[in-house]
């Protein structure tokens, strides 16, 4: 499941820390040896306490995300200075099933470009998931259902990159909602890379909202 070089993103129960993180250097039955945290935002080494209790999550390209409960245990003298975090057994993690990416409400930009009319569209979404994204529609335009399109998509991640997807996509329908017209469009042919991409920032936005007391 866990395996050396794999990213680890830590948080504390300080709501007011930024989140850390770090990569795995070995394992050990219930231990696991880090390198030492890189603020996401500020790229600053983090001192973490002894007992300092977190969240941690990380992303298996074959099974999906995991969240779990860990703890600083201790430090390891080595020819890079490594923390000690306790893991749970796999029976006490926390499977983020891909249902929960189904619907994120965010608006992030995005730019429809449909083949069949040569149109495109920049717009922005008004639901997002690792599948698939509702769009705002300008005025007077309608899209065919089954359409086929390119779809370029700016996810802002929360390290303050930005990672650009063009992906192919097909139109599923187009709907009204609170007086807008949208456009529900399922992502295609997604490479594996791409799917951890969009994955990841679902990810990261549901652990924002649960940080924040928002429901989605």
């Amino acid at each position: 499941m866990i395996k050396v070089g794999m990213e680890l993103i830590l948080e504390t129960d300080n709501q007011n820390e930024e989140k850390y993180r770090s990569k795995i250097a070995d394992y050990d039955g219930n231990k696991i040896y880090i390198s030492y945290p890189l603020g996401v935002t500020s790229k600053k080494t983090i001192f973490l306490r002894t007992d300092t209790n977190m969240y941690a999550t990380f992303i298996d390209e074959e099974s999906g995300a995991y969240l779990f409960k860990t703890k600083v245990i201790g430090r390891l003298k080595n020819q890079i200075p490594l923390l000690i975090l306790t893991f749970p057994d796999e029976e006490n993690l926390m499977k983020i099933q891909r249902r929960q990416f189904v619907r994120i409400d965010v608006a992030i930009d995005v730019s429809l470009h449909l083949l069949e009319t040569g149109e495109v569209l920049p717009t922005i979404t008004d639901d997002f998931s690792a599948g698939g994204c509702a769009v705002i529609l300008p005025q007077n335009v309608t899209i065919d259902r089954g359409a086929l399109g390119k779809i370029c998509v700016v996810l802002p991640m929360q390290s303050g990159e930005y990672i650009y997807l063009n992906l192919d996509c097909r139109i599923i329908r187009s709907f009204d909602k609170n007086k807008r017209q949208l456009a529900s469009i399922q992502f295609l042919n997604v490479t594996n890379k791409e799917q951890q991409q969009l994955m990841r920032f679902c990810f990261e936005k549901q652990l924002e909202y649960r940080k924040r007391g928002l429901t989605n």
